[in-house]
């Protein structure tokens, strides 16, 4: 998402796919949890020319509404010190657990809550760490996250940690400039909201 500056505002929220039942006899609850984890953003921008905005306001209308998709960073969560990647090691993994390796040997490199990108373009899925990532002495690792895979990666799929991204569209049809606030030619706040763009998996 081309941002003419920061967004004053980032938020990133991974939403899971729980459902509870209440049973009204006696007030027990089932909860059935299912697949399909996404996240949502909002983002505000604010104090910005209204002609640096107006190439953000073409690049909202290229989408097509919720058709097209694109990728973004949670401004809160860039990791910025977190100049390295990894790569998928070995086949057929899958759930919220994936084996990596090509990462600086024998560290503590991201803790629980912190965020990683699998996979580049189309194939981005962006998950956050429910463990500490400890790398041994040759620089392999066991990854835990959320939420789990919606695609096999391909043995030595790159996963980057600096400036993570997912893969979104807009949460609906009439996101764009003309909601924004202005005063004496200025977008005073704009916001946009997003969910994660996936099909689902065959």
């Amino acid at each position: 998402l081309p941002l003419p500056k920061r967004p004053k505002l980032s938020n990133f929220t991974l939403v899971p796919n729980s459902q509870i039942h209440l049973n009204k006899a006696n007030n027990a609850t089932e909860v059935y949890d299912l697949e399909g984890a996404y996240w949502e953003f909002e983002i505000e921008l604010a104090n910005v020319p209204e002609r640096d905005a107006l190439a953000l306001d073409g690049f909202i209308a290229s989408l097509r509404g919720q058709v097209g998709t694109f990728t973004l960073i949670d401004y809160r969560r860039e990791q910025l010190d977190k100049d390295f990647t990894g790569y998928v090691h070995g086949e057929n993994q899958d759930g919220n657990i994936l084996t990596i390796d090509g990462l600086p040997a024998n560290q503590t490199l991201l803790v629980a809550g912190e965020r990683m990108q699998v996979g580049v373009g189309q194939n981005t899925e962006l998950k956050v760490l429910t463990q500490d990532l400890v790398t041994d002495s040759v620089g392999n690792a066991t990854v835990i996250f959320e939420s789990p895979l919606r695609k096999i990666p391909a043995d030595n799929t790159l996963i980057t940690f600096k400036q993570p991204v997912g893969l979104f569209r807009l949460a609906d049809n009439k996101q764009g400039l003309a909601s924004a606030q202005y005063k004496n030619g200025i977008v005073t706040s704009w916001k946009i909201k997003g969910r994660e763009a996936f099909q689902e998996s065959r």
